[in-house]
């Protein structure tokens, strides 16, 4: 995951971007993809839907028609799937053969999960002659299919190619009734006793976090949120947080916790402060003395100056 990412400034001068993305948020999601903080190396990462929601304010319903649309002009791929997206040009526009940019696609390459993705990026980084050492995979290997489109989404789809198997995503992406059961039973029914009724609108939310961090933490973190007597936007901002740490078990969210913890306890660590003497007070009056106490003092300081020339006489 890089920090920067160049996007050339003729992009919006570009036929694509001109004629065929018309509405503003098109423009705004195609930036995104190429932009975003898990964009890589090699142009493939995964894609989380509710990531993408909160980043850019777009709904999903609008994320998956421009996501439909993107594939049908061949700008990415997306695999419904494994939830990955590849930008088709981005290493034609990404160019960098240096030995240590090609050490990042070959570690990057261990972690696609769909084997065409794999294997079009090595031989794109043939062809311009990145100097990676992953070889191509056995072609009989390369099986597993790539999705389009997203569903709910009612556009026409193109014509499979011979390297492409185009599925229907709408049994993909579609939880199953044995799925919506199982989370019902942890997430839907936790958030009614919590929050209230639940509508569809906040059930496909649901469903989407279930997707991205599993049940057990979307649970979790509703909890966390009527604990503290929050709403169930608190329980999104925790899920978000997560997501973005990367932390997909009850394990890491407790790991989370004790570094969390931790920290503040350095934070709040009380600072020991010294005592000031009375006589460097502002408001300090020293004590009158006798004539006596000062004639006691002075033979007390004459006794030490004697012994001290004494001291330098011996030595």
């Amino acid at each position: 995951m890089a920090i920067y990412r160049q996007i050339h400034t003729t992009i919006w001068q570009d036929n694509f971007v001109g004629d065929v993305l018309t509405d503003p948020p098109e423009k705004l999601f195609w930036a995104y993809l190429l932009t975003n903080s898990q964009t890589t190396q090699c142009g493939v990462y995964p894609f989380r839907m509710r990531q993408a929601q909160f980043d850019t304010g777009l709904t999903g319903d609008e994320i998956k028609s421009i996501i439909n649309k993107l594939v049908q002009y061949e700008k990415i791929k997306y695999s419904t799937e494994n939830n990955e997206i590849m930008i088709v040009n981005w290493l034609k526009y990404n160019s960098a053969r240096s030995p240590k940019v090609a050490a990042v696609i070959d570690k990057e390459l261990l972690s696609i999960k769909t084997l065409e993705f794999e294997s079009e990026v090595i031989k794109k980084c043939l062809e311009i002659k990145y100097p990676i050492k992953t070889k191509l995979p056995d072609e009989n290997t390369v099986s597993i299919p790539y999705g389009y489109p997203i569903d709910t989404i009612s556009q026409p789809e193109p014509e499979p190619t011979q390297n492409q198997n185009i599925t229907n995503t709408a049994t993909a992406t579609e939880p199953t009734d044995e799925d919506q059961a199982s989370a019902a039973a942890d997430v839907y029914q936790y958030y009614q006793e919590s929050f209230g009724v639940l509508n569809s609108f906040v059930s496909e939310n649901l469903t989407q976090w279930v997707a991205d961090i599993g049940s057990e933490l979307v649970t979790e973190a509703m909890k966390r949120a009527a604990l503290d007597q929050k709403g169930f936007r608190y329980a999104e901002g925790i899920m978000k947080q997560w997501a973005k740490r990367n932390i997909k078990t009850m394990a890491d969210v407790e790991a989370d916790d004790v570094k969390f913890n931790g920290a503040q306890k350095s934070f709040n660590k009380p600072i020991k402060q010294e005592v000031t003497p009375k006589w460097a007070q502002p408001d300090y009056v020293a004590p009158k003395q006798t004539p006596e106490e000062v004639a006691a003092g002075q033979a007390q300081i004459d006794e030490m100056l004697k012994k001290i020339r004494e001291g330098r006489e011996e030595a």
